[in-house]
């Protein structure tokens, strides 16, 4: 496996990295309300190669954008999707959360 040094991914630097378990992520992401959010977004959740189970996203007047995105994949690679989500421009917050059982997140909040 090569490490993404651009999403700060050196977790393999010590050693073997932790085993592939397939689980499920949950990302919230808060961007500013630009026309092209959904394309970058998507962009970044592409690194997966598996369509998300769930995808929402609702405008606030604020003029920000909240997606969330329900993905079955192992915690590494939502790990450095993560880490490229935050790097977006116009992306203000992501929070991820990860179950080992895909199944356990129900419906989105």
């Amino acid at each position: 496996m090569t490490a993404d040094v651009y999403a700060d991914d050196d977790a393999l630097r010590e050693g073997k990295p932790e085993s592939p378990r397939q689980g499920a992520a949950l990302f919230n992401i808060v961007a500013d309300a630009d026309a092209d959010v959904m394309v970058r977004v998507s962009a970044a959740l592409n690194l997966l190669n598996v369509a998300p189970r769930r995808l929402q996203m609702e405008t606030s007047p604020e003029g920000t954008v909240t997606v969330r995105a329900l993905v079955d994949c192992a915690r590494l690679q939502a790990e450095l999707v993560a880490r490229k989500l935050q790097q977006l421009t116009s992306v203000r917050a992501v929070t991820m959360e990860y179950v080992a059982v895909p199944g356990s997140f129900g419906t989105l909040p």
